[in-house]
């Protein structure tokens, strides 16, 4: 899909979080998708990721019309007790970018850590919480901290870029990258050709973004896209249309910087969807929920000339 166009496409974990695959990348490509995502939550689920799986996988995508546009897989991160920095895993990191050549994903998404790896409540919780804060530990070196994310990420991108691979940035509330602003600090900082970001409105409205200045802000450093809706408050994975996301300005944002790629719907909190909290199946449902939602979005780029495939 590199002649320019648009087309939808969705992470395999909406319809199952966790694998096999198989049965839901057939189930995606029946919503009306033409590319697909995969994911390795931890280093040690890429051992799902064999020879034969991948073979299977491939055969699947080709007999459906699919192609694979990226694969998530977070750069390793942890901090022993009483540390005043994190550590990153570069070894593991290597085998997910071997793994991802392997599937022939052009793109990996990571989000960056925590800072020290710290316990932050989900943001979904924050609605109906009296309090909201995060715990903070004397020792922690704060500099230190974000020097190590930045190390880590350089050496990072250095390993994708041996495999041919780009490494795009997903944001998200409270990590080290979850603003447009950050994402740009964090690309200065590693001077890395191949890193960008994953434009990702659900996570960076309710961070105190407009999504659309941020696609404006990256241009070119726009890698790849999930594309669901909230109210501003949360980080809510809606089908657009459902939220306060103004839409038409994204996509006259994106036709403004000539994107080109996937419309990803990542409709993790929409009704009937699989999820990290259950790990169940999508319902029917859900496939109702994708096809209206590419419905809306193909309306609302429409208005601007734009096709989506």
């Amino acid at each position: 899909m590199s002649d320019g166009s648009l087309f939808f496409g969705s992470p395999i974990w909406t319809f199952n979080w966790n694998p096999p695959y198989q049965a839901p990348l057939r189930r995606l490509a029946a919503t009306g998708c033409k590319g697909f995502e995969l994911t390795a939550w931890s280093v040690d689920m890429l051992s799902y990721y064999t020879r034969e799986t991948i073979r299977e996988l491939k055969q699947i995508a080709d007999g459906e019309g699919l192609v694979l546009t990226n694969f998530f897989f977070n750069l390793p991160f942890s901090r022993a007790a009483n540390a005043a920095v994190s550590t990153v895993d570069l070894d593991g990191y290597r085998r997910g970018m071997e793994v991802a050549a392997a599937i022939g994903t052009p793109i990996v998404t990571s989000m960056t850590p925590y800072p020290f790896q710290s316990e932050v409540r989900p943001i979904l919780q924050r609605p109906i919480s009296q309090e909201w804060g995060a715990a903070v530990e004397p020792q922690w070196d704060w500099t230190g901290e974000y020097e190590a994310v930045v190390e880590g990420f350089i050496r990072a991108c250095e390993i994708a870029a041996a495999a041919g691979l780009k490494v795009a940035i997903e944001p998200h509330p409270y990590r080290w990258v979850s603003s447009g602003q950050g994402m740009l600090r964090l690309i200065e900082r590693t001077g890395a050709a191949n890193l960008g970001l994953n434009f990702d409105p659900s996570h960076l409205f309710p961070a105190g973004d407009m999504p659309h200045y941020v696609v404006l802000a990256l241009g070119d450093r726009i890698f790849n896209t999930h594309f669901s809706d909230n109210e501003g408050h949360t980080n809510a994975h809606w089908r657009p249309g459902r939220g306060k996301i103004d839409w038409k300005a994204i996509f006259a944002a994106v036709k403004t910087i000539g994107y080109s790629g996937p419309i990803t719907l990542e409709l993790e909190d929409a009704p009937g969807a699989s999820h990290w909290t259950h790990f169940r199946e999508a319902t029917t449902e859900f496939d109702d929920e994708m096809r209206r939602g590419m419905s809306y979005l193909r309306a609302a780029a429409a208005e601007l000339d734009i096709t989506i495939s």
